[in-house]
């Protein structure tokens, strides 16, 4: 038996960079009808230092505490 679960979150649209500071603005976008996934890599690049991030879609089933 399958049961409904939320979509999961959307990305940040813009995040702050690690290295300078900066905004960094997503590059990827995903139809309306198929949004990321858990495991999809979004595309982030600075606009100050161009720096260009990947970071992964997280599972929002998983524990994502560093602390354990």
């Amino acid at each position: 038996m399958s049961t409904w679960r939320d979509p999961p979150p959307l990305p940040d649209e813009i995040i702050d960079c690690i290295d300078c500071g900066g905004r960094c603005h997503v590059l990827v976008t995903w139809p309306p009808d198929r949004p990321p996934v858990p495991g999809d890599i979004v595309v982030y690049r600075c606009e100050d230092c161009l720096d260009r991030w990947d970071i992964v879609m997280p599972d929002p089933d998983e524990d994502h505490d560093p602390g354990r």
